[in-house]
C-alpha cells in the first residue's frame, strides 16, 4: 500500500444522499464480483462515472473498466484518492480508496486499493411527492423517453414505455442506470440510480429507485422543487 495511504481518511463518509444514515463495516467483507456495476467520483471533480469491476485480488487490489476524459486520468496518478459506490441487494455501499495506476490501452482501467472500511449508507423512508417531470433514461443499451412521476430527497419514480423488443423491458431490481430530469428555471440535472422496485403495465415499465450518488448542489434543487409543490399544491 503505498505511503501516501497514510493520509486517507476513512471516518469521513463519502457523499451520502440527504436523509442517509452510515454505518462501517470492515473491508473483508467487501461482496464484489466481476461485473458489478460502480459509481466512481473524483474528490474534487464535480461529475462521477460508471464504470464495472472487472477483477480484483482479494484484499489487495481492484481493477474498474471506466471511461474517463483525458484531464481527469491525469488527476488520478498513484497515490491519488477516489470514492467508489456500489449496490448489493438493496443497499448502497461505498469506500475511499487509494489509485494504484491508470491505463487507457488497451481498455480503459483504474486499478485501486482493495478498503479497509466500507460504508453502508442506509436511506431513511423519505416523503416521496407526485409530479410529471420530463426525463430521459441513459442506459447502456440507449436512451429512452421517460417521466418522473414522483421524486423524493433520495429517489424517483419512473415510467417509460417499454415495448416487447425494447431491453428496458428486461430491467432488473439493482440494474443501474442515469436519469436526467428538468426541474423548471433551466435546471436540469443528471443523477445515476439503482432500480429498487418494478411494475410493468401495458406497455408501460415503472420503476422505483434510489440515487446512487448526488451532489450537494442538486439536493438543493431537488429540495427548492418539493418545496415548490408542496408550496403550490396544498
Amino acid at each position: 500500500m503505498p505511503a501516501d495511504a497514510k493520509a486517507l481518511n476513512t471516518s469521513q463518509p463519502t457523499v451520502a444522499p440527504a436523509g442517509a444514515k452510515v454505518s462501517y463495516i470492515p473491508g473483508v467483507q467487501l461482496e464484489m464480483t466481476p461485473g458489478k456495476d460502480v459509481v466512481i467520483r473524483i474528490p474534487g471533480i464535480e461529475q462521477s462515472y460508471r464504470g464495472r469491476i472487472v477483477g480484483y485480488d482479494p484484499y489487495d487490489f481492484i481493477i474498474a473498466s471506466v471511461r474517463l476524459p483525458s484531464y481527469v486520468r491525469k488527476k488520478l496518478t498513484f497515490g491519488n484518492q477516489l470514492i467508489l459506490k456500489y449496490i448489493h441487494r438493496g443497499t448502497i455501499y461505498g469506500f475511499r480508496t487509494i489509485v494504484h495506476n491508470v491505463i487507457s490501452s488497451p481498455a480503459s482501467l483504474v486499478f485501486f486499493d482493495y478498503p479497509d472500511v466500507i460504508e453502508k449508507i442506509d436511506l431513511r423512508r423519505a416523503s416521496r411527492h407526485k409530479c410529471n417531470i420530463d426525463g430521459k433514461l441513459h442506459t447502456t443499451d440507449g436512451d429512452y423517453e421517460c417521466m418522473v412521476v414522483n421524486v423524493s430527497e433520495t429517489g424517483c419514480k419512473i415510467s417509460a414505455r417499454a415495448g416487447a423488443r425494447d431491453m428496458l423491458k428486461t430491467t432488473k431490481v439493482d440494474d443501474t442506470m442515469v436519469i436526467s430530469m428538468s426541474l423548471g428555471n433551466n435546471n436540469m440535472i443528471k443523477l445515476p440510480i439503482a432500480v429498487r422496485n418494478i411494475s410493468l403495465g401495458k406497455g408501460i415499465i415503472y420503476m422505483g429507485s434510489m440515487y446512487l450518488d448526488i451532489r450537494k448542489s442538486e439536493e438543493k434543487l431537488i429540495q427548492e422543487y418539493l418545496d415548490k409543490i408542496q408550496r403550490l399544491t396544498r
